[in-house]
């Protein structure tokens, strides 16, 4: 499940600090960063993407963003779409297992990430 700022609150979904991983994300250009890069979570944890810098996605590999897999196959695939300084982007994982995403505009850059869902 992936929604916006706008639909968590349309949703009346609260999450409480325990569930809730922030990654921030950071940088322009070369410097661009998922901050954690790794992280481990539970199944139903809500990740909160921000953005602090920069213009970022956060996309899984998979064919549907026109990549190997590198998700859960079972895992629904997922894209932020471009996300500008200040927004945040939300996604819960269901699916057990390794999740590796990386951002449009700078993976060529290294701009990448891995959660693990427990």
């Amino acid at each position: 499940m992936f929604l916006t700022s706008n639909e968590v609150n349309a949703q009346q979904i609260q999450p409480t600090e325990t569930d809730t991983v922030t990654i921030r994300i950071v940088g322009s250009m070369a410097d661009s960063r998922f901050v954690p890069a790794e992280i481990e979570i539970r199944k139903g944890d809500l990740l909160k993407f921000i953005v602090e810098e920069g213009v970022h996605t956060v996309t899984a590999y998979h064919p549907d963003n026109r990549r190997p897999i590198g998700i859960p196959e079972e895992a629904e695939s997922f894209d932020s779409d471009i996300l500008q300084k200040g927004e945040v982007w939300f996604y819960q994982p269901n699916v057990a297992g390794e999740y590796n995403y990386f951002c449009r505009p700078h993976e060529r850059m290294g701009h990448k990430g891995k959660f693990i869902v427990r």
